[in-house]
């Protein structure tokens, strides 16, 4: 039996690998540059959306669905197939877009849209200004839509 105690280390004094100690080191000093200089980016993130306080006004990026009948109702982003339940994010930059970046995003909503309004005839891509104000005794939302393009179903 050798006596080679010198190649295995157990126990307390054993410490973490050097390169588990320097992967640790470099994506904690990332972590720490993003949020210092605001880099968005995920994972490398300034955690800006969960520190932001928060007012009582906001801004909500939302589609409304036209039917046959003639009626609008809002279509939440939850009730389209989960690819395009982030779809506010696009929608937030159409304001600075030109006419043909709002149609080819009003258009990719359209089919996930019509699986849920099955008669739609017209989607409007709106920018929801909405105000929380204090009102006989309760919270209510006030909202101020706007209209930014609207698309009509084909044929």
């Amino acid at each position: 039996m050798s006596d080679r105690t010198d190649l295995v280390v157990d126990g307390p004094d054993a410490g973490a690998p050097v390169g588990g100690r320097r992967l640790v080191a470099v994506a904690l000093a990332l972590l720490i540059l993003a949020g210092g200089i605001g880099f968005e980016a995920w994972p490398l993130t300034a955690w800006r959306l969960f520190s932001l306080a928060r007012g009582e006004q906001q801004t909500a990026w939302v589609v409304h669905a036209t039917t046959a009948a003639g009626e609008e109702r809002p279509v939440s982003f939850e009730e389209l197939p989960l690819r395009y339940r982030h779809a506010a994010w696009p929608i937030a930059e159409l304001p600075r877009a030109g006419e043909a970046r709002r149609e080819a995003v009003c258009q990719a909503l359209l089919e996930p849209t019509r699986e849920v309004v099955p008669d739609l005839v017209a989607l409007h891509l709106v920018r929801d200004r909405q105000r929380l104000v204090h009102e006989a005794g309760e919270w209510v939302v006030i909202h101020d839509p706007e209209v930014l393009h609207t698309c009509e179903v084909p044929g």
